[in-house]
């Protein structure tokens, strides 16, 4: 026979367990209540129709399916300003009710270098998560046949969007190391508008997101002979390990090419800057920002709904589908840690994006 104290103790965890629950069951309505028939508008720094355009509305369509309430979800776009103009309007017009959310590719060395176009402090931001976009450099086949005839060929044209974007700078140390002769040709207004140059053989080579190349450059280039993918920018880790993007399959690392044409394992200042930037600068592809002062329940809800996003199955085959590549999840406490990374660099790191910016 039980003892009172038994029968009491089981009768105490069953009370606890239902006022669980029940908390519980308050929390969700309450995270329902939240965004129920509510409308939030997510404004791109891109324009539409662009890679970046294409890859953050595909999440989005997800997205909502992971957010209490099932909200309404309108894209915006912002493009021009370098990618600057969305987190400007986030910062200092966006309303911080919770319902006007920016998600766009985050330039890393505008937060390092203070550049003037850029007015948003994104300390003062709740940062919702990231999506890292993985890149890689191709070239136009008449320009570079093979990768040894990067060592001799003369003036060759690199076109990128912005002396400040990560893509770009990337792309250059890569082809400083190596010694390329080439001229940075910039303005574009975003990748694909580079991508079209390339087709029209206006410049020879860009650095793309694997997005951007898997869906757009793949087929009607490299298939074809057109062009040539050069390599990818793995993470290099402080001892010297070479992490390849498992996103860039069948596509060379840096570091494999610069062994390759310079029978040695690269080193320097520049390669140690380099390294320094894989895991700052080059880690957002996308990320998504509420403005100051929002709600923190709109904090919660769309960080926990974005991870969950992330692990939708079905998003991902999506993903995989139209794409070939899968975005890795930047989870919002490492990705805070990152950015507070990122606005105390070593000065080496900032006089050499000094350079590459201006």
């Amino acid at each position: 026979m039980e003892s009172n104290h038994c029968l009491v103790g089981r009768v105490s965890v069953l009370v606890l367990c239902a006022a669980g629950l029940m908390a519980g069951s308050d929390a969700l309505a309450e995270d329902g209540d939240f965004y129920d028939g509510k409308t939030i508008t997510v404004y791109i720094g891109r324009g539409p129709g662009s890679g970046t355009d294409l890859a953050l509305r595909t999440f989005i369509q997800h997205w909502r399916e992971h957010i209490p309430g099932r909200p309404t979800m309108v894209v915006r776009n912002i493009p021009g300003g370098g990618g600057t103009r969305v987190w400007n309007f986030g910062y200092e017009i966006a309303d911080g009710d919770g319902y006007s959310l920016l998600f766009s590719p985050f330039s890393g060395t505008a937060e390092i270098l203070g550049l003037p176009g850029l007015r948003a402090d994104f300390s003062e931001m709740p940062l919702i998560g990231g999506l890292k976009s993985p890149n890689m450099v191709y070239v136009r086949s008449e320009a570079v046949s093979t990768p040894e005839d990067l060592l001799t060929v003369q003036g060759l044209k690199y076109g990128g969007q912005s002396p400040a974007h990560h893509y770009d700078i990337l792309g250059r140390m890569a082809l400083d190391m190596l010694g390329v002769d080439y001229a940075y040709i910039t303005g574009f207004p975003g990748a694909n508008d580079v991508f079209n140059a390339v087709r029209r053989g206006e410049v020879d080579m860009q650095t793309a997101g694997l997005t951007l190349y898997r869906f757009s450059i793949e087929e009607p280039l490299v298939s074809t002979g057109q062009a040539l993918a050069l390599w990818h920018n793995p993470q290099v880790n402080r001892n010297g390990s070479v992490l390849p993007e498992p996103a860039a399959a069948g596509i060379p690392t840096f570091v494999e090419v610069y062994e390759q044409l310079k029978g040695e394992y690269p080193s320097g200042e520049m390669f140690e800057i380099y390294k320094w930037l894989q895991p700052t600068i080059n880690t957002f592809g996308h990320a998504a920002f509420l403005p100051p002062d929002s709600p923190e329940d709109a904090v919660r809800i769309l960080r926990e709904s974005f991870v969950a996003t992330t692990g939708d199955q079905a998003f991902r085959a999506t993903e995989q589908q139209m794409f070939g590549v899968r975005m890795p999840l930047i989870e919002h406490t490492e990705g805070t840690r990152v950015i507070r990374e990122m606005t105390n660099p070593p000065e080496n790191v900032r006089e050499l994006l000094e350079r590459y910016a201006r």
